[in-house]
């Protein structure tokens, strides 16, 4: 690689932090991480989903409550669910879906904690009620119909009219047309005497609920529905609860769809460069969001048209590469309220093509560095640019001082290291390995983590990798390109 890549004592980031030891430790962990994600948002949003998730959880407890001492076909139970429905109305309108979940004691509607002074309010019993079915949480796609919600309170009746099951229940609503209803599985959080290797399974668990809530944000937002950012915050805070480096994030999700895998890539190498340049946690996860977000642009549908009597209507269609920008930009504006976390979204996806000596004025700061991630992920992927890693930003330092800021670049050079991850490299013994994780310091910049693929005597591994430190365990003797 050229001499102009050599590392400079810029900091590179930091590993993970050690798994909570207790299970209060790790449910204060992550109320307190939910309210610093929530610091840098429209205040107006929070509020809303916090005062209306709480009428939506004592709405929802109550008419599971009342299985237990009316029959299901009583007409005690048509107000409530009136009036679920209605505040169901609202926050859909908003949010575009509702999650309601349970983690161990604790209620989140679209990640805000549902709060009760009183017990009796329903906040932890509504979780207690969702685990006598295996279930964890609900997603509501839409405003169920009435029949829908009917099925799902009769669920929780005692047998024989009721559920055994998660799995019996959304078959039952199935078999009623209701596809908007989504049950989920149980949370809970890992506590200490746990095996250590459920980390690697934790974080692909991480990155497939990151490239789900990428793909969902996608079909609200082409469904003309307000951007919600409280979902992708949550998959941020989540990343960087792991930390962002862990092998288990590299590899795409299963099952995950090209804009999501992309989008979760950009966010992840947008971390490394916002922590390599030492910003503080709240930019991290502000920059984190707006990378989630970049390419959002492209959910918007030129030339659409409702249907009407005469008029069966146009679906649209996504708006061109020098289209998608702009169009981002006014979709990321629709929603709430007015301050600097929307805004500098916005700007992200308005600029975060625009190169670092534009004649228009230098872009901000996040999409100066957003446009260094994206087009790295452009450049390596395979069914992109296809360089190898390494090459991708040998390519790039071209561009430094014209497409990219200079500086910016320098630090992506520290903190992904000589040989980034994914790099196939070729050992002095005959092992094959790739690389997994960036730069941990300066005094490493050359010596990444690395699995092996191929042992000495070419036997290829498929599972179970050896992990290696070339720090100290073999020497690189080349670089090999993708296979």
């Amino acid at each position: 690689m050229p001499d102009s890549l050599d590392p400079q004592a810029t900091p590179a980031l930091g590993a993970a932090g050690a798994a909570d030891s207790s299970l209060q430790a790790a449910q204060d962990s992550l109320g307190h991480a939910l309210e610093r994600a929530r610091s840098g948002e429209d205040r107006e949003l929070a509020a809303l989903v916090r005062d209306e998730g709480q009428q939506l959880v004592r709405l929802l407890f109550g008419l599971l409550r009342m299985t237990r001492v009316h029959a299901i076909n009583n007409e005690a139970f048509e107000k409530p669910l009136g009036e679920l429905r209605e505040t169901m109305n609202l926050l859909v309108e908003t949010l575009g879906v509702i999650h309601c979940i349970a983690v161990e004691d604790q209620i989140y509607v679209n990640d805000v904690r549902i709060r009760f002074q009183d017990r009796g309010e329903g906040g932890t019993d509504l979780g207690m009620e969702f685990r006598r079915l295996g279930i964890g949480g609900m997603s509501f796609h839409a405003v169920p119909e009435l029949d829908h919600l009917r099925v799902l309170v009769r669920g929780f009746a005692k047998p024989p009219v009721g559920a055994v099951s998660r799995e019996a229940l959304r078959l039952q609503l199935l078999s009623k047309g209701s596809d908007t209803i989504e049950l989920h599985g149980l949370f809970r959080f890992r506590v200490s005497g746990e095996e250590e290797d459920i980390e690697e399974q934790d974080a692909r668990v991480v990155a497939r609920r990151a490239t789900s809530v990428v793909d969902e944000t996608w079909d609200n937002l082409v469904g003309n529905r307000v951007p919600n950012p409280l979902p992708l915050r949550r998959a941020i805070t989540e990343i960087l609860h792991m930390g962002a480096g862990l092998d288990g994030l590299w590899d795409d999700p299963r099952g995950a769809s090209a804009f999501g895998g992309h989008t979760l890539r950009v966010a992840r190498y947008s971390l490394f460069l916002a922590s390599g340049c030492g910003l503080s946690d709240e930019a991290v996860q502000d920059l984190g969001l707006a990378a989630m977000f970049h390419d959002i642009g492209y959910s918007a549908r030129e030339g659409a048209s409702a249907p009407s009597d005469t008029d069966p209507g146009q679906p649209g269609f996504a708006p061109p590469f020098e289209r998608h920008a702009g169009a981002g930009a006014r979709i990321l504006l629709r929603q709430r309220g007015f301050h600097e976390a929307k805004i500098r979204r916005a700007l992200a996806a308005l600029e975060h093509h625009r190169d670092f000596n534009d004649p228009k004025g230098r872009p901000s700061l996040f999409a100066r560095i957003i446009r260094i991630c994206e087009d790295y992920d452009n450049l390596v992927r395979r069914k992109g640019g296809r360089y190898a890693p390494p090459d991708a930003i040998a390519h790039m330092v071209q561009g430094a001082g014209t497409r990219y800021d200079p500086v910016l670049m320098q630090v992506f050079v520290n903190v992904m290291g000589k040989w980034p991850p994914g790099s196939l490299l070729e050992l002095n013994d005959g092992r094959i390995v790739r690389s997994i994780s960036t730069a941990r310091d300066i005094r490493r910049w050359a010596s990444p983590l690395a699995r092996v693929e191929v042992d000495e005597d070419q036997q290829h591994y498929r599972q179970n990798f050896p992990i290696i430190d070339l720090a100290t365990q073999g020497k690189v003797i080349r670089q090999l390109g993708h296979r």
